[in-house]
């Protein structure tokens, strides 16, 4: 009986080629998170485990991850930040684990997205953990209204974090293809004048450092080095506001901007010949 040939950690960074290009400047992910990835991987699979196996022990981690934070007892809090570190981690390990297998399927793939549950109340934690630790907090009696300003604070953080997800998936659902249809036929007819192509010029090296600095702020792994500086510092109610204040923005930039495409969309199908 021929001796199964394990993949080789080259073998299993070759399967994540596709995705080197969406973590281009997601220093965290591309520097850390994957690096590390790759090598629980390369043990999980001759630990004989299952990429499915793998999203249930990433969920049971974030779990206890989201109860130390909720205890009152601070050496614990570090403890939970730790397991939801952990967690990001293994949330990378079960889908390289399928890709490197070739045992990709959709369970695997609704497991893989339930299993990462912890992002839907991630800020209302946090908000729940300022409340319970005030020492957490750089601004600790705001408006003379105590902790429960943060409480607060992480509720609706975590309400417009849910928003912009809502926000999103109705426009991929109802007219992203639309959309993307529209401007391909459109594209060829887009006259280019000298001056304004300058001018975007210019603006295009802005607007990829917003997108970048952008990207950077949707990720997890950007929200867990935040909360681990925040949490050093001693300033997690800074990190609620700074979070909050993103999500608000940013939900009303892209109701803005989507709601335009959609005039857009209205108008072409009304020019429309019959």
């Amino acid at each position: 009986m021929a001796k199964y040939k394990y993949p080789t950690l080259q073998e299993i960074r070759a399967t994540h080629a596709w995705k080197r290009e969406y973590e281009r400047y997601l220093p965290l992910s591309r520097y850390l998170f994957r690096p590390l990835g790759f090598l629980l991987t390369w043990l999980a699979i001759r630990l004989g485990l299952a990429s499915e196996t793998v999203s249930w022990i990433s969920g049971f981690v974030a779990l206890i991850g989201c109860l130390c934070l909720m205890s009152s007892q601070e050496q614990l809090l570090l403890i939970g930040i730790s397991l939801l570190i952990f967690f990001n981690l293994l949330d990378c390990v079960d889908g390289s684990m399928a890709r490197t297998m070739k045992t990709e399927n959709p369970y695997g793939s609704f497991l893989d997205s339930v299993m990462a549950w912890v992002d839907i109340g991630l800020w209302a934690l946090i908000g729940f953990m300022t409340y319970r630790h005030p020492q957490l907090l750089y601004w600790h009696n705001p408006f003379d209204k105590g902790e429960i300003v943060w409480l607060i604070t992480g509720g609706i953080t975590c309400y417009f974090y849910n928003l912009v997800g809502y926000v999103e998936g109705t426009f991929d659902r109802l007219l992203r293809k639309d959309i993307n249809n529209l401007f391909d036929k459109t594209k060829s007819g887009i006259s280019k004048d000298g001056v304004a192509e300058n001018r975007n010029d210019s603006l295009s090296f802005i607007r990829n450092i917003i997108r970048r600095i952008n990207h950077n702020l949707r990720v997890r792994e950007t929200y867990l080095f935040l909360l681990v500086l925040a949490f050093i510092g001693r300033a997690v109610d800074l990190l609620l506001i700074f979070f909050l204040s993103y999500y608000v923005l940013h939900t009303i930039l892209l109701v803005i901007i989507y709601c335009n495409r959609g005039r857009q969309l209205r108008k072409s199908h009304l020019q429309e010949p019959l």
